[in-house]
């Protein structure tokens, strides 16, 4: 098959193609664009495991396990785990084989009974998704967080001053970095990164949950830039949905072979004796299997989910990756053209180095432009509106990565949106974050384009992020902000004083559609009905439909819509967005 024909396939194969689904303005056909959060199922999958997985399950499960280490990379000396749902729990699985989890309420004393020389050393970039960051934090581990440098990139001169400084001599150490950021799509250097890191004597680790669906993922180990652990979330690929968490490690990292495994429990051993069996009181109670992935895959192993994940990577290999590449590099560069190009847009991050198609943006109202004193939408309110008039499933929050957010916001001296007083309402919102207010969190909002979506969709999907960058302001009157949950919820009572909603959808004959700014006019087309979708043409009708119709609401909407009203004991104007 060609390549163009492979994608098609693809497409012709994702669950949820044809969903249409009601909002407060009409219904809308579903657009994902929060493929850095899950990936999306496919039929090809679904029914593969229905009629030939499903019968026989468990003959199949030690071949998918192999195929997918074969598929990463790994050899003989790699282990391959399967943990939890995601990368979650795989780096956790590595902090348990290689001694440092230890339960929150002891860590405090186990910590004070060792010395320094006993405590692993692990460094952190700024990228990390909390998993990376929180969980390292719960050990008994000295974490070190490395930051950036000027150009926003993981500062490769602090990591080297920090591997030969002698406060960390003849300690362990590790290093556990994010392959690509989930906030911004940055793809680090892991190779320079693993070389130093081996250079100093500490094994490299990469969190590959943002970027593994996109990249070619080769372990390597024992060479001076391969990997030691690799943590994968096989749920972001597509048709990965329902998959189990993936840890890829050296065994040389394994810890526990002279003791029972992270987890005891069924199939985790050879023999176990009765109670009164013992000959010596030496004798071990229980001989636990010496190979590392038996001995740590205890009790019921997830067998569905590993042969989901194995098919989510037969996926990814049958596409290619010279294809995969060769796409998200087009949409990436599609998209900061777009993006860059607009006045009221601020993309976070550095935008000029090697990426994926992830962005987190923020959108000024167009009255203000990005002027030191204007505030940006709430990153909510805009993802909601992405949903409500287009149909586009989007993010709308810090994505979990909140040290990251911290500089990308103006937290930091050094950061690109840096001014006093952006730093000031970001502190004062953190203040009233922590009285109970969680719609002060600072955010923005992230959409994603991948690989298989179709060109239409990732056109559809800018320009409705045009047209917010246009209108957004206008719709704040419609929506209630609860300051103490972060949502922003339509309101029912009064919308009909600005516009009339159904009726302007539903007597919509003509779509006439444009400049998604301007409203500059184009030839009158027929409104597609809801149905399945067919070519792409038909689709694109659909969104001029969505876009025309959004249009006309905005225009009948004030330009300068009266602004919202926070409880007394907020500021409002030490608030971090427009309200």
């Amino acid at each position: 098959m060609t390549s163009d024909e492979r994608i098609a396939w693809l497409q012709s194969q994702l669950i949820g193609q044809d969903v249409v689904f009601d909002t407060p303005f009409g219904e809308r056909l579903l657009i994902y664009a929060d493929h850095t959060a899950s990936g999306r199922s496919l039929h090809y999958i679904e029914n593969y495991i229905l009629q030939h997985v499903l019968p026989v399950y468990g003959r199949m499960v030690h071949k998918a396990a192999d195929y997918i280490k074969r598929c990463m990379g790994g050899g003989d000396e790699d282990a391959l785990m399967f943990c939890g749902s995601g990368s979650s729990a795989a780096i956790k699985r590595l902090q348990e084989v290689i001694g440092i989890a230890v339960p929150s309420t002891m860590r405090e004393r186990i910590v004070a009974s060792l010395s320094d020389e006993e405590r692993w050393v692990v460094f952190v970039g700024p990228y990390e998704h909390h998993s990376n960051l929180l969980s390292w934090r719960q050990t008994t581990a000295e974490v070190v967080e490395i930051g950036m440098d000027e150009s926003g990139l993981l500062d490769m001169e602090a990591l080297r001053l920090h591997l030969t400084s002698s406060k960390y001599a003849n300690r362990p150490m590790l290093g556990s970095f994010s392959a690509c950021s989930n906030v911004t799509g940055i793809l680090a250097d892991t190779r320079s990164l693993a070389r130093l890191l081996h250079h100093r004597g500490a094994f490299a680790c990469f969190d590959f949950a943002a970027s593994g669906p996109y990249v070619d993922i080769d372990m390597r180990s024992g060479d001076m830039e391969g990997y030691d652990a690799v943590f994968l979330s096989p749920h972001k690929f597509v048709g990965g949905p329902g998959t189990a968490g993936i840890l890829l490690m050296n065994k040389a990292l394994y810890q526990l072979k002279t003791s029972p495994p992270s987890t005891c429990g069924g199939g985790t051993v050879a023999y176990v004796n009765g109670f009164d069996e013992k000959v010596n009181p030496s004798d071990p109670d229980s001989v636990y299997h010496a190979d590392i992935e038996e001995r740590e895959d205890s009790g019921t192993p997830p067998i569905i989910q590993k042969i989901r994940a194995a098919l989510a990577f037969w996926v990814k290999e049958y596409v290619g990756h010279d294809l995969i590449t060769l796409r998200e590099q087009a949409y990436t560069e599609t998209a900061l053209g777009r993006l860059l190009a607009n006045p009221n847009i601020v993309v976070l991050g550095n935008t000029t180095v090697k990426r994926l198609p992830i962005f987190s943006f923020l959108v000024f109202p167009s009255s203000q432009g990005r002027k030191p004193e204007g505030k940006p939408l709430h990153g909510r309110f805009v993802a909601k509106l992405l949903n409500d008039l287009f149909g586009i499933q989007a993010r709308g929050g810090c994505a979990c990565a909140g040290p990251y957010g911290h500089h990308l916001l103006g937290s930091c001296s050094t950061t690109y949106l840096h001014d006093q007083r952006r730093r000031d309402r970001l502190r004062y919102a953190l203040d009233h974050f922590w009285q109970g207010y969680n719609g002060l969190k600072p955010g923005w909002t992230r959409v994603s384009f991948t690989y298989y979506m179709s060109k239409e969709e990732s056109a559809y999907v800018l320009a409705a992020i045009e047209f917010l960058a246009a209108y957004a302001h206008r719709f704040l009157p419609l929506y209630h902000f609860d300051w103490v949950t972060g949502d922003w919820t339509f309101r029912k009572r009064g919308a009909s004083k600005y516009h009339r909603l159904k009726e302007e959808l539903e007597d919509l004959s003509g779509c006439l559609f444009g400049d998604a700014a301007t409203g500059a006019k184009k030839e009158r087309t027929s409104c597609p009905k809801p149905g399945r979708e067919g070519s792409g043409s038909t689709k694109m009708k659909r969104f001029e439909s969505y876009l025309e119709g959004a249009r006309r609401i905005a225009l009948s909407l004030p330009e300068r819509a009266g602004s919202g009203s926070a409880p007394e004991e907020i500021d409002p104007d030490l608030i971090t967005f427009r309200i």
